[in-house]
């Protein structure tokens, strides 16, 4: 028996082809039991039935959680909110991944303060995944509790601050307490996941994972990949609706497309890099970037909007995998044009996020610099590296 075999994962993940990959690494992984939903509130509503009917259910018990950021209507981080602090949570402990094309550490700093367990970022590998969730099972930190937290510890090293250890503990072992002068609560787990997958069983916790056989589930993602064009010429039939739609309407009621216009590209963003398109992730992160404040709706900005529809055009035309080698150096280049030609002249370049100018506002000797980089053998092409045309 695999030691994972008895642990049952939540997976909460809108994307159905993300699910449907997650899904099977996981069960290759060696998890018992894989519970699928496709949004916090679908997963919200399968832990309470957990919790009132477990026979209806057909689980009684949830050990991990692995969910999506951006989802509707109730995303990651408000079904970790739910978790860790209302009062109809049937654990408060469980253990949480959050997965994301946003890890800027902002993004990263706001899921820690919501008491996750560990954050994966799209796109991922498939060791990137076990080495995430090999973190977990073997995480035995002790929660703490303030007004406005409940979560694990976040000071992950064993060794005591250097002001000295400033908690008392009780004679119990159900809570330590902090002293009053900073009004936290420590509370042990009630059961690591790791005691879990020893009990009972002549299995050592020291080996999770057979790491040399990873390489072979990436096969999986090879899989999944030769369907990916087909999935991201869905999306780009439409992307090509919702721009038509929001070039129809006065500037004052294109939000509703330019926010759909967003979410589709988040989803590309994290997905190209995962099924072997980092070029796709490229374009579709320059138009995240661009879209996703939805400040300015100006006719510039939706011009710009099409030249990016027209860059992830190409690349379905041309079937480009990887990063596209000269085709996408020159895509990538004539795109970053577009992106400094709008910032220089557009009256509203200033709405779109600070993360759109910094990337496509380079002097001429860092895009030099940047171009003889992109050079080099085994460069791994992204958006802000790109040399600037001749």
């Amino acid at each position: 028996m695999h030691p994972l075999q008895n642990l049952t994962v939540l997976l909460v993940e809108d994307t159905w082809q993300i699910r449907n990959l997650l899904t099977s690494i996981l069960t290759q992984l060696g998890f018992g039991k894989v519970i699928r939903a496709s949004n916090g509130a679908e997963a919200i509503q399968l832990i309470k039935l957990m919790r009132d009917n477990p026979e209806k259910a057909g689980f009684s018990n949830i050990d991990l959680v692995l969910s999506d950021w951006v989802m509707d209507p109730v995303d990651g981080p408000m079904l970790l909110r739910w978790i860790r602090r209302h009062k109809e949570s049937p654990d408060r402990f469980m253990p949480f991944v959050m997965i994301s094309a946003y890890s800027d550490d902002g993004r990263v700093e706001m899921a820690r303060d919501l008491g996750v367990n560990e954050f994966l970022s799209k796109p991922f590998t498939v060791r990137e995944i076990a080495r995430h969730l090999e973190a977990v099972v073997r995480d035995g930190r002790e929660f703490c509790r303030t007004s406005i937290y409940f979560g694990p510890n976040r000071r992950r090293r064993r060794e005591a601050p250097d002001l000295g250890e400033r908690r008392t503990h009780q004679k119990n072992n159900d809570v330590i307490k902090s002293s009053k002068d900073f009004g936290i609560r420590f509370y042990p787990q009630p059961r690591t996941l790791i005691s879990k997958l020893v009990s009972g069983q002549n299995i050592s916790p020291d080996v999770l994972f057979d790491w040399d056989k990873l390489e072979d589930m990436e096969q999986d993602l090879d899989r999944f990949s030769e369907d990916f064009m087909d999935w991201t010429a869905e999306y780009l039939k439409q992307l090509q609706v919702h721009y038509k739609d929001a070039a129809e309407l006065p500037e004052d009621k294109r939000k509703p497309p330019l926010v759909k216009i967003s979410m589709i590209a988040h989803e590309l963003r994290g997905q190209g890099g995962v099924f072997g398109y980092p070029l796709i992730s490229s374009i579709a992160e320059s138009l995240f970037d661009l879209t996703h404040q939805m400040l300015d709706r100006s006719d510039d900005s939706l011009k710009l909007v099409k030249e990016h529809l027209d860059a992830l055009k190409a690349v379905l035309r041309e079937k480009v995998r990887g990063d596209g080698g000269g085709l996408g150096i020159a895509l990538m280049q004539a795109l970053q044009m577009a992106n400094r030609k709008f910032i220089s002249r557009s009256k509203a370049s200033h709405l779109v996020s600070r993360r759109f100018v910094l990337q496509n506002s380079y002097s001429q000797e860092d895009l030099d610099k940047r171009g003889s980089e992109m050079r080099k053998p085994g460069h791994v092409q992204k958006f802000g590296d790109q040399p600037p045309a001749d």
